[in-house]
């Protein structure tokens, strides 16, 4: 396939890593962004660790510290790492975010009253952000619907009764193991009144609220996993095995703690469990993406090996298909002369339209058209995958081993079309025009027999009509290979040709020997189309030279005229020079057009032979 022809008029993305980004900052701010956050992790695990081990509240400072500090480098340090391999997506910065919620947390240990009441309050929206991970993994954003109204439910809960609870409590503390106080905890500065039944009540149903929705959103996470297709159903199994985990310790603590309410030495032992499995948390993101990598170059792998038997281009459409899990999935192969994209059935591949839940993804090398794929919009937060079927597709055209298909592909098209007008020319010469011939025969008859000169004139006129219609409809089937082409040849059917051309035209083309039909049929409307072409716009005193030679295994054309010329970039080429030129290409070969103002015209043309 030939990779130096202009690109299309349609836009193209610049390379595949790109598969149409979404992050919430782009280009020279998004780098910028990411490298803070990188290099903000040593300052704030520093400022982590000073709170805890100088802190004189906290039952276990040192683990404490270490705790806090892991989940704050990372939390930060994956999504920093998330963001630069997936700029598209949103999870990276969410996973930074998670990170900066964490430190937050992280102040509980610090004396200081109002700092201290942050870091507690932090728990609320660092609650919120696991639980919409959760929800909104791999793609960034809330799927199914019923995710939504569940978060939605969470953070009025959240408004509801943990913020009474902060408000009206003399102390505030944070709910989990390594953040309760040995002594007593910094008396709240945020509180602004009493009413210790206001939060009973409120830290209660915050309780139950918040259990309720753990078991919603493990059952919403259940279903996404049953309904995924399978690239997507690893990535949330790699989550489900690690960092879901924290999900059904914090039911089994809560629930044994409030609603069983079993001793304090079992619900040490089971707050223990949330804190191993918050340390799995951000882990659980890095695995899936690690394991997106290698299935990729598993992917790519098994597709280059089935290079090697040579595919057509439906098989490999369907090991691409295959790999990617994507059973609706479209490629289409750059036609260099149109600039489309071809389907293995020559159907020209379009762009989804926008409300199709399809993602249609460019393949090019440097810059120039190979391929387009149409696929699921899910697999667009897959991008290594899609990268892999890429490459595999631009290796395999490269290498030609899709290339000599593709050009048998466009030529059994060509040949069902010629065969087409082929039959069209032979119905219409066995039917209608037989039945208009023989009345013009009947005209003729009857013009002889009558004597009035008006009512002789009146048929002549009709006879006229009728010979006006039959070289009509001869014109019709013009595109059917002349009798002579397939009888005598090339040469023979050119100097047929010229003899009803209006302007002097002269022919060379001895020495030809007989080549395929779907050759000299190529070469034989390219010339007639040229000589139309000079007869329309060349000028009223133009004459024509027609060139055919062969050479080296290759027959080649030139049209020439000593015209008017005109500019090549300021004219827009006509549908009868593509469609000739698309014939050329489904051949092998190419069709060339130079001209210049007060120059005259070239048309020339090459094709194996």
């Amino acid at each position: 396939m030939n990779l130096s022809s202009d690109p299309p008029p349609q836009a193209l993305a610049a390379r595949l890593e790109r598969v149409e980004a979404r992050s919430l900052l782009r280009g020279p701010a998004r780098t910028t962004a990411r490298t803070i956050a990188a290099v903000a992790i040593v300052p704030m695990v520093a400022v982590t660790l000073g709170l805890a081990l100088s802190a004189n509240h906290l039952q276990h400072p040192v683990a404490a510290g270490l705790y806090w500090s892991y989940l704050v480098a990372a939390s930060m340090a994956i999504g920093v790492f998330w963001w630069k391999r997936r700029p598209g997506s949103r999870f990276g910065p969410l996973l930074v975010v998670l990170g900066i919620l964490a430190w937050m947390v992280s102040w509980q240990g610090a004396e200081a009253s109002l700092m201290f009441d942050t870091g507690v309050l932090a728990e609320a929206p660092f609650f919120v952000l696991t639980f919409y991970l959760f929800l909104a993994f791999p793609m960034g954003h809330l799927e199914p619907p019923a995710a939504r109204w569940l978060m939605l439910v969470l953070v009025l809960g959240v408004v509801a009764f943990f913020l009474p609870w902060a408000l009206f409590s003399p102390v505030i503390a944070g709910g989990g193991p390594l953040t309760s106080c040995a002594a007593n905890c910094p008396q709240s500065v945020l509180r602004i009144g009493s009413a210790s039944t206001l939060v009973d009540v409120a830290g209660k149903a915050e309780t139950y609220a918040a259990l309720t929705i753990t078991l919603c959103v493990l059952g919403v996470y259940g279903w996404r996993v049953h309904t995924a297709s399978r690239p997507r159903r690893r990535a949330l199994m790699a989550v489900a095995v690690t960092s879901l985990l924290f999900m059904p310790a914090y039911f089994i603590f809560n629930f044994a703690a409030w609603i069983l309410y079993l001793g304090q030495g079992t619900l040490d032992v089971l707050a223990w469990g949330i804190v191993v499995t918050r340390i799995l948390l951000p882990l659980g993101f890095l695995i899936a993406l690690l394991q997106a990598d290698q299935f990729a170059s598993t992917a790519l792998r098994t597709l280059l090996e089935r290079l090697a038997g040579r595919p057509s281009p439906q098989q490999w459409r369907d090991s691409i298909a295959t790999a990617l899990d994507d059973d609706g999935l479209r490629l289409g192969y750059h036609d260099p002369v149109t600039g489309s994209f071809r389907e293995p059935d020559g159907v020209v591949l379009e762009p989804p339209a926008p409300d199709a839940r399809r993602r249609w993804v460019p393949i090019e090398r440097e810059g120039q058209p190979v391929a387009a794929m149409v696929i699921d919009e899910t697999l667009a937060e897959d991008p290594e995958l899609v990268s892999a079927a890429a490459t595999a597709t631009v290796v395999a055209v490269e290498n030609g081993s899709l290339e000599g298909e593709l050009q048998a592909t466009r030529a059994a098209v060509l040949e069902a079309g010629d065969a087409a007008r082929r039959r069209i020319e032979r119905d219409i010469h066995d039917t209608a025009q037989q039945r208009l011939v023989a009345l013009r025969i009947q005209l003729t008859l009857a013009g002889e027999e009558v004597e009035g000169a008006q009512d002789r004139a009146r048929l002549e006129r009709l006879d006229a009509e009728v010979a006006q219609a039959i070289d009509e409809l001869r014109s019709v089937v013009h595109g059917a290979t002349p009798e002579v082409l397939g009888r005598d040849g090339l040469a023979p059917a050119l100097e047929a040709a010229v003899a009803r051309s209006p302007m002097p035209v002269r022919i060379h083309a001895a020495g030809l020997t007989r080549r395929s039909a779907a050759v000299e049929t190529a070469v034989y409307f390219c010339c007639l189309e040229s000589l139309q072409n000079a007869a329309k716009h060349a000028g009223r005193d133009a004459s024509v030279t027609v060139h055919v030679s062969q050479f080296q295994g290759h027959l080649g054309f030139t049209v020439e005229d000593d015209g008017v010329g005109f500019d090549p970039d300021g004219v827009r080429r006509g549908a009868g020079l593509d469609n000739l030129a698309e014939r050329l290409a489904a051949l092998g070969g190419t069709l060339r057009i130079d001209s210049r103002p007060g120059r005259g015209t070239r048309v020339t043309g090459h094709l194996p032979a």
